[in-house]
């Protein structure tokens, strides 16, 4: 490779620094992992700051003719990662703009580092150039070589070539050959869909011109007994139609391609007739075709365009990733469809295309899901979006050339659109206030419903009468932090004196200290994009751990509590979180997946190498004040509290409780462990309690009325036993909306 020893080889863009010698983008200090594709595409756009890169242009250094690529989704894919390294927003860009049709511009002042062997050097945009230049033709032409030399080998290249290029053809015309030109959303029409309250999990008929949906009823005062049902309506008339008269709960409803039955998911109080059933519309006729415990399934439920199958995404246990399945309805046998791999938390929310032949899914990691697309019989699925991001729904057009989907890649939980081949989101105008999740769209007659959801959480503050002297009066729990948006994980810090918390007030989640008495806010964290969150105190009050992801991957971090540039210490291409430090402060215990499921390990504070404490599931560890015990849950799905001897060892059940999703609903003290629980499922009642080491006996310290939050749960104690803080959800509302003439 040509070298340019006087020429800058570190360029400095925002908190960026690209090493043009030896391909690496770091964040901060902090190594951001990029492909090299997406890198010899920034290297072109920061060649010519402020000016356009046109697709031609990248195309003709990047992609030479004679190799066999895709160039559209080759492009389209790469800098869609490369925005996703830079945490850079399509509709909001930061750094790379995209002009329709024409290319790109690079919008950040870049600025030389140095020569990149020590030296820097102040140096002019010509100047840069040149440097530039030798990264990208050496890249181009290595590409070139080695394609050719693959190509020259054998004759027999070709003919398997053509075999493989033949199957190709008819999913890249599928994805990538039609036109995704921008429809004209002007005389779109949105309007609530029944203007019912408490109504979801909407479903059109395979016309459009009815609507199937969840909803609590008519009569029925909202209560821990909620009991919601299927009910049937036509769009703009009739009052809706109750489908079936069971006792129990229904969820999920879907469509039989020929309009005559619904399929849906039903639970039960003893279990015995959980399952999928399907009820003929006009009433009457109803089986069960598949028995199931609720608990396993992830409440989606999608019925295949020439009606032979369902499918649906199944736990084998709660501890297990959620798998997409097909069931045939003349056998009722299942068949698995995906495969999740190490450190994925489950495939949900299985959709067929329009024609049946695909099946679009979310992957779910650690708080972060992606779209990908898979043929309905299975094979290789294909990644569509590159966010990092939560994703709550998502739906065919009616088409079939794009999902619509609903996520929080903007900020705030929006409805999107994106070529089902990949390519960069585009956002749908159709949310007004609220979060928009769970879209549907109709095959027929130009309709689209989704959820408009309001609803925040809220850091509460509750006296415990443990610290009163007897005849004190103690107040009740009551709001502590809050907001509009989500508030949640608040963690005392070690003296007391101050709290630190996850926030999504700005639109992201971050990372917030303020006063212990809720004074004096202070954001830590600027990420920008990524869920941020769990923090957790150093012994010494100077430092707070926290996970989050702006590389794809969820990492621990550390972070001055003063603020400052936060320190990478997790690495790799698994999935680690929720940490805490142990109590003199030199190592960090977290959860990974790094091993294919989710245990505990530890890592020097400093960073260095992660040792395995657990073998049998691990989740949320906290130590034990005397240092000798980690505590932990064993995950998300499942209720209990572990502990295992700092140094590994034997894995000892303490409690059944917490409650599952409750993994971060505890806090280990000098005696005993604080944690909540449910004391009146029917009541809606819950209380805080406390085990003690020594009797191995729990009892009722605080009861209210309400915890639980979607996001990251916390219970934290002030040093002085006086006060407990936790999360909870504020009011919820669900509004279902009508979007009509939607033709994307």
């Amino acid at each position: 490779m040509a070298t340019f020893v006087n020429r800058p080889q570190i360029l400095r863009f925002g908190a960026f620094e690209a090493n043009l010698a030896s391909g690496e983008l770091r964040k901060s200090g902090v190594r951001i992992k990029l492909q090299d594709r997406p890198f010899q595409i920034l290297a072109i756009l920061l060649e010519k700051p402020g000016e356009l890169v046109t697709r031609e242009e990248l195309q003709k250094n990047l992609w030479p003719a004679d190799t066999f690529v895709d160039f559209e989704h080759g492009l389209n894919t790469a800098i869609t990662k490369l925005r996703q390294a830079l945490s850079d927003d399509a509709d909001n860009p930061r750094f790379i703009e995209t002009l329709p049709r024409r290319g790109y511009r690079f919008l950040a002042p870049v600025t030389a580092g140095g020569n990149g062997n020590g030296s820097a050097e102040a140096t002019g945009v010509d100047s840069i150039a040149e440097g530039l230049k030798s990264v990208r033709t050496v890249s181009s032409d290595t590409t070139a070589t080695v394609v050719r030399g693959h190509v020259q080998r054998s004759t027999l290249y070709w003919a398997l070539a053509a075999v493989f290029l033949l199957g190709l053809g008819a999913a890249s015309w599928f994805f990538y050959a039609r036109s995704t030109a921008r429809p004209n959303f002007s005389a779109v029409r949105i309007a609530p869909l029944n203007g019912l309250p408490r109504e979801s999990d909407a479903a059109f008929s395979p016309d459009g011109s009815q609507v199937a949906f969840v909803w609590l009823g008519p009569e029925t005062v909202p209560s821990a007994e909620m009991r919601v049902h299927i009910y049937i309506s036509h769009v703009g008339g009739e009052a809706p139609r109750r489908l079936t008269n069971s006792t129990w709960w229904e969820v999920a409803p879907v469509w039989s391609p020929d309009g005559k039955y619904i399929a849906f998911f039903r639970g039960t109080q003893d279990g015995a007739e959980d399952g999928i059933y399907i009820a003929a519309v006009q009433g009457g006729s109803e089986r069960r075709v598949y028995a199931v415990n609720p608990r396993n399934l992830t409440k989606e439920l999608d019925w295949s365009p020439d009606g032979k199958y369902l499918t649906f995404a199944e736990r084998e246990a709660p501890e297990k990733p959620s798998i997409a399945y097909l069931l045939s309805l003349d056998t009722l046998e299942k068949r698995a469809v995906t495969s999740p791999g190490a450190g994925i938390l489950g495939d949900t929310n299985p959709v067929f295309s329009p024609d049946g032949k695909w099946l679009a899914f979310i992957r779910d990691r650690l708080d972060t899901q992606e779209i990908f697309v898979i043929p309905a019989q299975g094979g290789e699925p294909r990644q569509v979006t590159f966010d990092n991001r939560m994703v709550l729904g998502i739906s065919w057009n009616a088409d079939g050339r794009d999902l619509i989907f609903a996520s929080n890649r903007g900020g705030s939980q929006s409805l999107w659109r994106v070529p089902a081949g990949g390519g960069t989101p585009e956002r749908l105008p159709v949310a007004g206030g609220g979060m928009a999740v769970r879209p549907t769209v109709a095959r027929k007659g130009n309709r689209m419903a989704y959820a408009n959801v309001h609803y925040s959480s809220e850091i509460w503050r509750a006296e415990l009468p443990s610290a009163n002297a007897k005849g004190t009066a103690i107040s009740a729990p009551a709001p502590f932090i809050v907001s509009t948006a989500l508030e949640e994980g608040p963690q005392y810090s070690p003296d007391g004196r101050r709290m630190a918390f996850q926030s999504t007030r700005t639109g992201d989640y971050e990372i917030w200290r303020c006063g212990a008495d809720g004074t004096n806010l202070v954001q830590l964290t600027h990420f920008g994009g990524p869920l941020t969150g769990t923090p957790r105190w150093s012994p010494d009050g100077r430092e707070i751990v926290f996970d989050s992801r702006p590389a794809g991957h969820s990492h621990v971090f550390v972070i001055n509590a003063e603020g400052g540039q936060p320190r990478q210490v997790t690495t790799g291409d698994s999935e680690n979180g929720v940490a805490d430090w142990s109590v003199d402060g030199k190592w960090l215990y977290f959860g990974s997946s790094r091993d294919g499921s989710w245990q505990i390990w530890k890592v020097p504070s400093q960073g260095g190498a992660a040792v395995q404490l657990t073998h049998q599931g691990g989740f949320a560890p906290e130590p034990s004040r005397d240092g000798k015990y980690v505590y932990y849950a064993k995950g998300r799905n499942l209720a209990g509290l572990w502990r295992v001897p700092v140094g590994g060892g034997e894995e000892v059940k303490i409690l059944d409780a917490p409650p599952p999703t409750g993994w971060a609903y505890f806090h280990t003290m000098e005696k005993g462990i604080y944690y909540a629980d449910i004391i009146d499922r029917k009541a809606g009642k819950a209380g805080i309690f406390f085990y003690d080491f020594e009797t191995r006996r729990s009892t009722l310290v605080k009861a209210f009325d309400h915890f639980g939050s979607e996001g990251a749960p916390g219970l934290s104690i002030s040093p002085d036993g006086r006060y407990a803080l936790y999360t909870t959800l504020a009011p919820t509302t669900v509004d279902m909306m009508l979007v009509e003439n939607f033709r994307y």
